[in-house]
């Protein structure tokens, strides 16, 4: 049978087991249109659903379908092959917006905020009300669910700092459960649990601070940002982890590793930690430039670099 042919099989069955859903599916979706790279294949299936409704619906579906799911927050920090993703890719981008206050007090607060609320829309909300706990995110590209599943922030505060609570299905039984952080294993760049699953909201702890000194820290950061990362040009943020005792940007940049491309895909010659799209680039460009900088820092370093960026899918036949 050809791939050709097996590629209209399974889309027909895809059609069919998610046919009649309340919620939108694109079918055959390029999702280099829906990460921040701006590479990478199409999805069998990309669903869009907007709240809680419709995403136990789909969930429910895929189970029942024996179909596998892919979850893609706002499309930072991650990396689409360029053969794209078999099943369905689930992206609550378009909905799970919501940012509430709850169980305010004069000098504690709870926040709850939709898995799809963009992290700088998160910050704003937050210093604008006086209150602190997640101004580390200033400048962190991409949603709320997307930065606690890698635990985002700065070298020495993490979103999983501030968090009390999540929303969560289990992907093995439907279903909204309240997770409590203690059940959330957090890591350098991670987030473990207790089995797989997807986030629909999150509950952060937050504590009274003064307005006018959280705008401040916000803009400074921000500018700081603005000098030492790329901007303008398509990048999924940083590439490594720092190494322990290290800094992989400023490792790279003393080995020269700067301004180096392969294909369409070039290493920042703003930050050595950044891989930049150029025009063109491929999935297959940015691996071999990562693979090439993890050589070439071994060999000359000694360092054994280790990819924060999340790659998923399959390349090309």
């Amino acid at each position: 049978m050809s791939a050709h042919l097996m590629g209209e099989i399974v889309a027909s069955d895809l059609k069919e087991i998610l046919g009649g859903l309340g919620c939108e599916v694109r079918f055959e979706e390029y999702l280099s249109a829906h990460t921040t790279f701006q590479v990478g294949g199409p999805a069998d299936a990309l669903a869009l659903p907007k709240d809680e409704g419709e995403l136990l619906e789909l969930l429910e579906r895929c189970r029942l379908g024996g179909l596998p799911v892919t979850v893609l927050g706002g499309g930072a920090n991650t990396l689409v092959r360029d053969g794209g993703v078999r099943g369905v890719v689930i992206s609550l981008a378009r909905g799970f917006r919501s940012l509430t206050l709850r169980e305010e007090t004069k000098d504690r607060a709870l926040m709850e905020a939709g898995a799809g609320v963009k992290i700088p829309a998160l910050v704003r909300f937050a210093v604008e009300g006086g209150w602190e706990g997640v101004e580390c995110l200033t400048g962190v590209p991409g949603t709320v669910g997307g930065a606690l599943a890698m635990n985002a922030g700065t070298a020495d505060r993490f979103i999983g700092d501030a968090v009390e609570s999540a929303r969560w299905i289990r992907f093995s039984e439907g279903g909204v459960e309240r997770l409590p952080s203690e059940d959330i294993r957090f890591g350098y760049r991670s987030a473990l649990f207790p089995e797989p699953g997807l986030v629909s909201s999150v509950v952060f702890r937050l504590a009274r601070g003064d307005k006018d000194q959280l705008r401040a820290f916000m803009q400074k950061d921000a500018r700081a940002r603005r000098e030492r990362q790329p901007w303008g040009l398509p990048c999924a943020g940083s590439i490594f982890r720092n190494p322990p005792g290290g800094r992989a940007g400023l490792i790279i940049e003393a080995l020269g590793l700067k301004g180096h491309r392969a294909g369409g895909a070039e290493v920042s010659r703003v930050h050595g930690n950044f891989i930049v799209n150029r025009g063109g680039a491929t999935a297959s460009d940015v691996i071999s430039l990562i693979d090439e900088v993890k050589r070439e820092v071994r060999r000359r370093n000694g360092a054994n670099l280790v990819l924060e960026l999340q790659v998923i899918g399959e390349d090309l036949p």
